[in-house]
């Protein structure tokens, strides 16, 4: 019995597709990870900056490291007072966030919880401008005001480019028919900061 040559043409031409369009959507997921990976440096050295335990005038006196001496003991008040606090507290909540989200980086849930800590970590900078400028509002280069908004530039490009590839790992997820290599494989949407 002979097949037509078409039988072994269709299933030919439907593996060559689903390998090319697996190996497109796995492209498109590294792209989002690496994206994100990024975006961790960035939101690591933020972190860092407001979990400081040194005085926040060393900083704005234009010493990163601060001072020479030993850093203020955790009863020493800090210029700012609460507001530095919050600061603190929100950048250790948005460094739990973090933590989850490397585990999970697709996961909308944790990228949810990571937007979050990160709106209320410029939500108490803000606060901090506003009720305390002798401690952050210093003009001047090395301020901590300067070095806060060079991170905070940074950390939106990072976000801007997680959210661009996260468009396009979405968008191909949707497109007929890789949508239904997708179902198959379970590849899930993945949210945008």
């Amino acid at each position: 019995m002979t097949w037509p040559l078409w039988w072994w043409i269709a299933p030919a031409v439907l593996v060559f597709w689903a390998v090319g369009a697996h190996n497109r959507l796995v492209r498109l997921r590294a792209a989002v990870l690496q994206a994100f990976a990024a975006l961790d440096g960035h939101l690591q050295r933020w972190i860092a900056l407001a979990t400081a335990e040194r005085a926040p005038s060393a900083v704005a006196d234009g010493d990163p490291e601060g001072p020479a001496t030993a850093p203020p003991a955790l009863s020493t008040p800090l210029p700012g007072g609460g507001h530095w606090t919050a600061l603190q507290a929100a950048a250790l909540q948005l460094q739990s966030s973090l933590g989850v989200s490397r585990l999970r980086p697709l996961d909308p849930d944790d990228t949810a919880a990571l937007a979050a800590a990160r709106a209320v970590l410029q939500t108490a900078w803000q606060r901090l401008l506003a009720e305390a400028p002798e401690v952050a509002g210093q003009p001047r280069p090395g301020s901590l005001h300067l070095l806060w908004d060079q991170h905070d530039t940074q950390v939106q490009l990072g976000c801007d480019q997680f959210n661009l590839a996260v468009r396009r790992y979405n968008a191909a997820l949707t497109q007929f028919p890789a949508a239904i290599l997708a179902w198959i494989l379970r590849f899930r949407p993945v949210r945008t900061l």
